[in-house]
């Protein structure tokens, strides 16, 4: 081999042998020039890289075709960059903030002197992108050091500020022309492939996120590698439009917010009823599987969070008050307070497991630009458990919570995935207790025949957790429930109980979550259902309609209270609008039963029903529709 060549091992095991310098789009177009037009992306040694990118020494390299998922992210995060360089040449004075992908949106966050940029500008900017796209303009991508990557961008003080705060000795640059921006993502070489997008809007947002920090515009779009693709999603968006948590919870009564206490959801009685119904129907299946509820405070002594090493995970998102000279916050997770709980007795081997759960409210900073409805707050009540074992309970006791889990998400209708999430690079603890936490987990998964994925490096800093998505109505992905696997928790409180040979040992924790935020799973359901709840979570179950309020009031009352003696919910109508209309507004409020009563119903003692989402009527004894909601309530649980 000559000194100046390099061996290239391909995914399939193939070998090459090239010139130093060789580009990866030339090793694609040695494979064949028709996957060298499917090529977007090649990992060369497992890091990401454009096809312009040089092969300096021997490597493995494998290729990403613009089907692959990366390949959509660097086509979105290739867009935020070309809008950038239209955005800066076309405002004067303007300056790029930042650029980037928010899941299938690509966003470029700038600061403009000029104007506030409007509609009619959204346009004007789409004719450039797509002229920008057509005339396939070359991108210079680079990597260079942080002091020359200082000196090229000059003057760009929101530039520099991500360069300054790079934790590596290098960043890598793009350049159009004299035009030149950070990047943190690969670029795309060939532009024809950036056809499919659509710029959504223009928006306001704050540098950093932080509302405390000057204002910025944001211009945001969608894009995919198919043209199918995008359409698919642009209809996804339609239809999103009607079933948005926010937009329901307005039209059900069901929560509001306030300047007052941003990302902090206040809940209207509607909404209380629902969260209350997920509370009482974990709390039943809990009892049936022996968990203890506890409770712990709002506010501990800041040093807590010091000893039980969550500090320096979670001090930059936790909120701090002082009491007499004395540093206190609030707490951002329940674990802490639930080992407090457990250290203030003496534990035998018989009492294990002890399974000890809370409905906790804890409170997490959330930057003002990500916050969103109920899906990301800045408060949330945590169905939080933990259960203290000794070692040879670990693997029966994850699958007792794997098959509550199971149960809960039964009840809802989701189908779920699960995924095993391994040791961090920031892991607390022995590595020898770490690989039998992550065996512990693989044997439960495994010996239950259970199908898993494997999330490299992205446990919790105390252990490895089994993570549990659930899949809703528009096919989204949302992590909810959880199982945690800790051993640190009991040595950082000294936690102990007397074995059988009457010897101090440690339990093991297992932390575990169904719900995950109780608020987070209620927008979710939500959506789910399109607003259209199952009658048990239903906040108003049943809406009596007097066909005349002065005739018929008095019977719907004495009906209103025998149905509410049976534990149903039930709303009177007593406005003074049209008939039709009011039993159209039962409907819109998704109320699963409307009632009409008239002379009919007066005279014969019955109920004219009408279901949610039908137009047929039928008759009914107040008892036997009694006896019909009991059975359907039952079902549902």
């Amino acid at each position: 081999m000559f000194a100046d060549n390099v061996k290239v091992k391909l995914s399939n095991n193939n070998e090459l042998e090239v010139p130093q310098e060789t580009t990866l789009l030339h090793i694609a177009k040695i494979i064949g020039s028709s996957f060298s037009k499917k090529a977007a992306l090649g990992y060369v040694n497992g890091e990401l890289k454009e096809l312009n990118y040089v092969l300096k020494e021997d490597c493995k390299v494998k290729f990403i075709t613009f089907e692959d998922q990366e390949a959509e992210e660097s086509i979105r995060y290739t867009l935020s960059f070309l809008m950038s360089y239209i955005i800066q040449n076309q405002f004067e004075g303007t300056e790029i903030a930042d650029i980037g992908v928010n899941n299938d949106d690509f966003y470029c966050d700038f600061r403009t002197p000029i104007k506030n940029l409007n509609k009619d500008d959204l346009k004007h900017l789409n004719k450039s992108l797509n002229k920008l796209i057509e005339s396939n303009p070359t991108i210079e991508v680079s990597e260079v050091s942080i002091e020359t990557a200082k000196q090229v961008l000059g003057d760009k003080k929101y530039m520099k500020y991500h360069v300054e705060n790079n934790e590596d000795s290098k960043v890598r640059i793009a350049k159009i022309g004299t035009y030149t921006s950070l990047i943190s993502y690969p670029i795309i070489s060939n532009l024809a492939k950036l056809k499919n997008y659509k710029l959504k809007n223009i928006s306001s947002t704050n540098w950093l996120r932080d509302v405390n920090n000057e204002p910025l515009q944001r211009i945001s779009g969608i894009a995919f590698s198919s043209r199918d693709a995008l359409k698919e999603h642009e209809a996804f968006l339609e239809k999103y439009e009607n079933i948005n948590h926010r937009k329901i919870g307005k039209e059900l009564n069901l929560f509001t917010f306030s300047d007052y206490a941003p990302g902090m959801p206040f809940y209207k009685h509607n909404g209380q009823i629902i969260r209350l119904e997920l509370q009482n129907l974990l709390r039943r299946l809990q009892f049936e599987e022996d968990y203890e509820e506890v409770y712990t405070p709002f506010i501990m002594n800041e040093s807590l969070w010091r000893d039980s090493g969550h500090w320096d995970h979670y001090k930059d998102n936790m909120y701090f008050t002082e009491v007499d000279d004395i540093k206190y916050s609030l707490k951002p997770m329940n674990c802490p307070g639930h080992m407090l709980i457990y250290k203030n007795e003496h534990h035998s081997y018989r009492d294990l497991p002890i399974r000890m759960a809370e409905f906790g409210q804890v409170h997490r900073h959330e930057l003002s630009g990500s916050l969103n409805g109920l899906f990301r707050v800045r408060t949330f009540n945590q169905d939080d458990a933990h259960i203290y074992v000794s070692k040879n309970q670990i693997e029966s006791e994850i699958l007792n919570v794997l098959n509550l889990i199971d149960k809960v998400y039964t009840i809802f209708g989701f189908d779920y995935s699960i995924e095993l999430s391994t040791r961090p690079d920031d892991y607390m603890g022995d590595i020898s207790l770490w690989n039998f936490a992550e065996e512990s987990l693989e044997n439960v998964l495994n010996y239950n025949d259970l199908e898993y994925t494997i999330n490299e490096k992205d446990g919790a800093f105390y252990g490895p957790k089994i993570d549990i998505h659930i899949k809703d109505a528009l096919g989204r992905s949302h992590q909810c429930g959880t199982i945690q696997l800790d051993f640190q928790m009991p040595e950082k409180f000294d936690l102990n109980y007397i074995n059988e040979n009457n010897e101090k040992e440690k339990p093991v924790v297992i932390h575990r979550a169904i719900y995950g935020s109780i608020d987070r799973f209620l927008g979710i359901l939500l959506e789910h259902y399109s607003g259209k709840l199952p009658l048990w979570l239903s906040p108003n179950q049943v809406n009596i309609i007097p066909v005349n309020n002065k005739m018929h009031l008095d019977h719907v009352e004495k009906i209103k209270k025998q149905l509410k003696s049976k534990g149903i919910r039930v709303n009177v109508d007593k406005s003074e609008e049209k008939m039709g209309y009011k039993i159209r507004q039962s409907q819109i409020k998704k109320v699963p039963y409307t009632i009409v009563i008239g002379d009919n119903e007066v005279s014969d003692n019955t109920l004219s029903i009408r279901k949610h989402g039908e137009d047929e009527e039928h008759i009914f004894a107040a008892t036997d529709f009694i006896e019909l909601i009991k059975k359907e309530k039952h079902i549902l649980y």
